[in-house]
Parts: structure tokens; C-alpha cells; sequence
């Protein structure tokens, strides 16, 4: 019986490890920030595709590269039970749909295909509710609750994009909205990196073996 319960501590330590190193934090920051730049780089004639294949495959690589050589190599890999691989997975998949629901909604409403109802943009408070809720049941599941205020991140990027819009235009609000809490989120990863490198320094074997 004790073991049983040694043994879940040291899964949920090894879970909340799981997301110290910030590649999550950098995901997220770098899915918002392309919901600010992309507008901006085809307006100045970058192919769309490239734009796409850039700041929306940028991220997952980041996210890949980023677990396989500075976080396994610290940590080591370390196998979940049943309960928290299916977990992963389905936060996964909602992850997946939720950027492509926000990215064709942001879309729309760059074109105006969606309607305003009574002087506010429909498309805007989709992003952001849709925003809110998945971040939001993406932190419950996961345990991992930075996810809660960066939902409401991307619900304030769009606050941000409507009220600077009058004053300085379409596209550059987009770059004010999404990138100046896309930049703060980058931010914040920064801090749990540098303190995560520090708590888990390469194991003596593999610094040798590097040098």
C-alpha cells in the first residue's frame, strides 16, 4: 500500500517536473505571437504558405527539439501511467482543434466575414471565450496552472487588438494585441528556463562526453 502511494507521489513529482522546463510557456508564446505577425508579413507580400509552415510549425518544433535535448536529457524520459498518457493525448487533440479554430476565426475576422452585433465583432469574443475555456480545461486536466492566466492572455490580446484598432489600423493592432502578450509570455518562460537549467544541470557523464 505504501509503495503504491510512494510510487504515485513520485509520478505526480515527475508530472509537475514535466512542465517546469517552460517549453509549453514557449509553444503557447509562439502561437500567439504568429497571430500577430502573419497578417502583418502578408501584407508585405510573404507567400502565404511559408507563413503558415513557419509560425505554425516553428512552435511544435520548438516544443520537440526543446523536450528531446534539454529536458530528457536532465529529467530523463519518464513513462506516465495509463491515466495521464491518455491525458496527454486528449489535451492534444483539443490543443490541435483550438489553435485551428482560433487561426480560421482570426482569419474571418481580418476579412470581415463575420458580423459585428451591436458594435462588437462577433469573431473577437469567439477567439476569446474559445481561448478561455480550452486553456482553462487544459490547466484542470493537466495540473498545470499557468495555463489559466495564459488564457486569459489571449482573451486580453483581443481587448487590446479592439481598442487600438481606431487609433492605428488594421494588421499593426494585430501586432500590438497579440505580440505584446505573446513577448510577455516568452518572458515569463524565460525565468522557469533559466531556473529549470539551474535545477537540473546536465549529469556529469554527458558534460564530459559534450566537451
Amino acid at each position: 500500500m505504501n509503495e503504491k502511494m510512494d510510487l504515485k507521489k513520485f509520478e505526480k513529482k515527475a508530472w509537475v517536473t514535466f512542465f517546469q522546463d517552460g517549453m509549453w510557456d514557449i509553444f503557447l508564446g509562439f502561437i500567439l505571437l504568429s497571430f500577430g505577425i502573419i497578417p502583418f508579413l502578408e501584407e508585405i507580400g510573404v507567400p502565404e504558405l511559408l507563413n503558415y509552415l513557419l509560425f505554425f510549425g516553428l512552435p511544435y518544433l520548438i516544443l520537440y527539439m526543446g523536450k528531446k535535448f534539454i529536458t530528457v536529457p536532465r529529467i530523463g524520459h519518464v513513462k506516465f501511467g495509463v491515466k495521464r498518457e491518455k491525458k496527454k493525448k486528449k489535451t492534444a487533440i483539443v490543443l490541435i482543434f483550438s489553435v485551428i479554430f482560433g487561426f480560421v476565426v482570426l482569419l474571418l475576422t481580418i476579412t470581415n466575414a463575420i458580423p459585428f452585433i451591436a458594435d462588437i465583432h462577433t469573431g473577437a469574443v469567439l477567439f476569446s471565450v474559445n481561448a478561455i475555456i480550452v486553456l482553462s480545461l487544459m490547466a484542470y486536466f493537466l495540473d498545470f496552472n499557468r495555463l489559466y492566466l495564459y488564457g486569459w492572455f489571449f482573451a486580453a490580446s483581443i481587448a487590446l487588438i479592439e481598442l487600438s484598432r481606431p487609433a492605428i489600423g488594421t494588421t499593426y493592432d494585430n501586432i500590438i494585441g497579440f505580440g505584446s502578450f505573446g513577448i510577455i509570455m516568452i518572458i515569463i518562460v524565460s525565468i522557469y528556463l533559466i531556473r529549470f537549467l539551474q535545477k537540473y544541470p546536465l549529469p556529469l557523464e554527458e558534460t564530459l562526453n559534450g566537451n
